[in-house]
């Protein structure tokens, strides 16, 4: 069987006290790939490796921090062909903020004092 490359990646999004609307990242350790080469010229166990991994970061999210607000992971051949991908939460809605009141105006009111 021909070559192949299979590909993990996994992403966040993560928010805290300074950055409230999100920090978007790529995962420590990510993308992780999986050479067929490396499994005896087997696609079918790189794949299978691959497979695993992204399994295991993709239980990793489900039971993750609570800063990390969103997380997908994709798994994907070395050609750009998307196998699998799941992803978990959004970008944190930041509600616009109340516009001020305008000042009331100085001095005595028009048409008093005539």
């Amino acid at each position: 069987m021909a070559r192949n490359i299979f590909i993990v990646n996994a992403t966040q999004v993560v928010v805290s006290d300074n950055n409230p609307q999100g920090l978007y990242s790529t995962v420590s350790g990510y993308p992780k790939n999986f050479d067929s080469n490396n499994y005896n010229n087997d696609t079918d166990a790189a794949l299978r490796a691959a497979k695993a991994e992204y399994y295991s970061r993709l239980s990793a999210n489900y039971s993750g921090s609570a800063s990390r607000v969103m997380a997908i992971v994709t798994l994907e051949q070395a050609n750009g062909q998307q196998i699998m991908r799941d992803s978990i939460g959004a970008f944190p809605v930041i509600p616009e903020p109340e516009p001020e009141p305008e000042p009331e105006p100085e001095g005595e009111p028009e048409g008093e004092g005539e």
